[in-house]
């Protein structure tokens, strides 16, 4: 066999296995831990146990669907509210939270702390953020301290997901891992049809 052939039939393989690895990486990363339905009532709790497979920050976050019409719904999570068009329509959502890990008490956070608009197509409201490790397995406690039952017909949701940041450092490393399997399997080719060529343009005898 050539040496062209074999270098060729190396980056081909090289860019298949390149590109199915990366695949089957980003496949089993669960950037969305923790997503349960919830009940905005004063004084209930929720806990949820969950184990990373991903480093990077995770924001902590209550959902909720587009069953309430968008400026209303706005209001009562206190996000992105006009108080004008509020008016006597006032957020309605308010939580404390424990994030904990090895039975040691990680960090600590509430709803005032943070009121920002989590990105994505449904409404959400920011309450709190951590930075987590992959492998390690942590437990968070959320307690309402409001009466937000009105929201609760836009079935509210708790979730942990990873930041925007975290999700676009991995979109920036899948066009890195897809281009470096593009370019093996591309000159791999080339080098193939050279060898080709040459097999044709000079049979054995």
């Amino acid at each position: 066999m050539q040496l062209k052939t074999k270098f060729g039939l190396g980056l081909v393989g090289l860019g298949i296995a390149v590109a199915v690895a990366w695949n089957m990486w980003t496949r089993t990363r669960n950037l969305v831990p923790v997503d349960l339905p919830v009940s905005l009532g004063a004084g209930q709790s929720v806990t949820s146990n969950f184990t990373l497979n991903f480093d990077g920050l995770y924001l902590i976050q209550i959902e909720a669907q587009p069953t309430v019409p968008p400026d209303p719904l706005h209001c009562l999570l206190g996000v992105d509210a006009d108080p004008v068009e509020c008016g006597s329509t006032q957020p309605v959502l308010g939580a404390n939270w424990v994030l904990s890990g090895a039975g040691q008490e990680i960090r600590r956070g509430s709803s005032e702390e943070q009121h920002g608009a989590a990105p994505g197509n449904r409404v959400s409201r920011e309450i709190g953020e951590f930075h987590g490790e992959a492998g390690h397995s942590y437990t968070l406690l959320v307690t309402f301290t409001r009466d937000g039952s009105a929201l609760n017909r836009a079935h509210p949701h708790l979730k942990v997901a990873i930041s925007g940041i975290a999700r676009s450092d991995i979109e920036a490393a899948s066009v890195l891992a897809v281009s470096a399997a593009f370019i093996c399997i591309m000159f791999g080719l080339i080098l193939l049809a050279i060898a080709l060529y040459a097999r044709v343009k000079s049979p054995i005898s």
